[in-house]
């Protein structure tokens, strides 16, 4: 979208139409609040847009929109390149106001040392700017929470899809209540408790716990759902509250083999045989992976080697629909950008789960 628009979001009760024409993410309160490099990337480099339906439709590299109207970030540099032209984090959907930090580290990292559309003289600019230490930094924390505020001083809020236009951006001049506050926190290390405190109050749980379903795409909440609704001789229903949408949905897709499974006992060792229920579903005449078949033990069960190797199955077995493994994909990227971190001992508590019901199962 390279001219003004006029949307009208329907995602959200107190979004408003609002015409909106591309602008820089800067506001006036960068000046005293970010140093130097913030200050660049915000003011000079990074763009605010609007998803077209042109975006939407038009093949080629870039991250695409969940809908037409929803609010992206974009390099202000190489932003008419064609899409099969743009290197990687030319173009972000961040999901919610609080990864919008992340999505401009994303392209500070990647894409700005890259891209053959900025000039050479901004380039050097911002290489001598991060050389030089002309002010204290502010601690991430901080940072992040900034970012997500200045967004709403420009008019943008969270949706269920995404990133909108809902509110008149602040055009008063002084900043909201909200920035102030945090401003004020960040200069008086004495008062950051009570404001973090207060800051927080109204986070989303449900993220804090890796359950995206909420704002998850349509085709994500629909594998979702689904798993929820039907039980397998592993994964029940009940599970689910307990336990990280990525992880009950990865562990959905094992089901017993299609063969007699394989038992190994001795005195120290029992080990029981799963597979990938795609593949064993996937009928005769059908090419099945050759690593669909998986023998473990509760130790074997919790190896991080082990998940790797069952989520590497699932992205690259021909019989795992496409959709599944956007599932997974988006789960990933989602928890990586809202900072999440699985809670102390719940993974280990479902995996045991999973294992007594194997030793029920196989008897």
């Amino acid at each position: 979208l390279s001219g003004s628009a006029s949307i009208s979001a329907d995602q959200d009760q107190h979004e408003q139409p609002v015409t909106y024409t591309p602008r820089r993410l800067s506001i006036k309160s960068d000046q005293s609040f970010l140093d130097p490099v913030h200050n660049f990337l915000r003011c000079h480099c990074i763009e605010i847009f609007i998803a077209s339906d042109e975006g939407m439709t038009t093949s080629g590299r870039g991250a695409r929109s969940m809908k037409i109207g929803q609010i992206g970030l974009r390099c202000y540099f190489c932003k008419d390149e064609p899409k099969y032209k743009l290197t990687k984090q030319a173009i972000c959907f961040p999901s919610k106001r609080d990864t919008i930090f992340e999505s401009v580290r994303n392209y500070q990292r990647t894409h700005l040392p890259i891209c053959p559309c900025i000039p050479n003289d901004t380039k050097a600019e911002y290489m001598c700017l991060t050389e030089q230490n002309l002010c204290q930094k502010r601690t991430q924390k901080f940072l992040k929470a900034y970012y997500a505020e200045a967004a709403s001083e420009v008019g943008i809020v969270d949706s269920a899809s995404g990133l909108v236009l809902g509110v008149r951006p602040n055009e008063h001049g002084v900043p909201s209540k909200k920035i102030q506050a945090l401003i004020h926190a960040a200069d008086n290390p004495a008062t950051s408790s009570a404001f973090w405190k207060a800051y927080s109050s109204g986070k989303d749980k449900a993220i804090e716990m890796r359950k995206f379903e909420h704002i998850a795409s349509d085709a994500t909440k629909r594998i979702i759902i689904n798993a929820r609704k039907e039980s397998t001789p592993f994964v029940h229903p009940e599970d689910f509250p307990t336990i990280s949408d990525f992880d009950f949905i990865l562990f959905h897709q094992i089901a017993p083999p299609c063969t007699p499974p394989l038992k190994k006992y001795d005195e120290t060792d029992k080990k029981f045989e799963f597979c990938c229920k795609h593949c064993a579903h996937a009928g005769e005449g059908v090419d099945r992976h050759k690593d669909m078949y998986f023998l473990v033990n509760l130790n074997v069960l919790t190896e991080k080697n082990f998940y790797k190797k069952l989520l590497h199955h699932f992205m690259t077995c021909p019989n795992v629909p496409q959709e599944v493994k956007n599932a997974f994909d988006e789960l990933k990227r989602l928890s990586k950008e809202y900072g999440t971190i699985a809670k102390r001992g719940s993974r280990k508590r479902f995996i045991e789960k999973i294992w007594e019901r194997m030793k029920k199962y196989y008897g």
